[in-house]
């Protein structure tokens, strides 16, 4: 287990937060990004929104920060204009270009290797599916060039190494 997910099985959302020791601000248990990691982590394997302290599998969603819920966001924004397009704006500014909501997490970009895996199988199964048929017209071709046997072929090797 991580250290981070052992301390969240401890503290919970104190191991997320900075805490004020002696009038001096430390720094939070776990960093934003590898509470990101852990977030993600839990979306992807379906654990997202319970959370075993035990075993330390999942994200509850009151760890998240207030400004990624997007709900907490337009209502923040709509009790504070009434006009549509300058809450849309001011959305805009407080979710930034990835509001962090579920839908917005792709799969990891993995090695180019892997990417294109599949592709590379395929084009193999095509090479192969017509390796027999490239097999026989080799070999055919490279029997037309071979010379006839007979005297003729004899006699014009002859002729050519000879130096008349």
């Amino acid at each position: 287990m991580r250290s981070a997910l052992k301390q969240l099985c401890r503290h919970g959302v104190e191991a997320l937060r900075p805490q004020k020791v002696n009038e001096k601000w430390r720094a939070p248990a776990i960093s934003k990004r590898v509470a990101a990691d852990l977030r993600k982590q839990a979306i992807r394997g379906g654990t997202y929104g319970q959370f075993d302290s035990t075993s330390g599998v999942g994200w509850d969603p009151a760890w998240d920060a207030p400004q990624r819920s997007k709900k907490a966001v337009l209502l923040a924004a709509a009790n504070n204009t009434n006009d549509a397009d300058t809450t849309m704006a001011a959305v805009g500014n407080l979710l930034g270009s990835n509001p962090g909501g579920i839908s917005s997490i792709r799969p990891p970009k993995e090695s180019k290797r892997e990417r294109s895996r599949e592709g590379r199988a395929q084009k193999i199964e095509n090479l192969l599916a017509q390796a027999d048929e490239k097999i026989e017209e080799f070999r055919l071709e490279r029997e037309a060039k071979k010379p006839k046997q007979g005297i003729e072929e004899e006699f014009k090797r002859a002729m050519k190494s000879s130096s008349y």
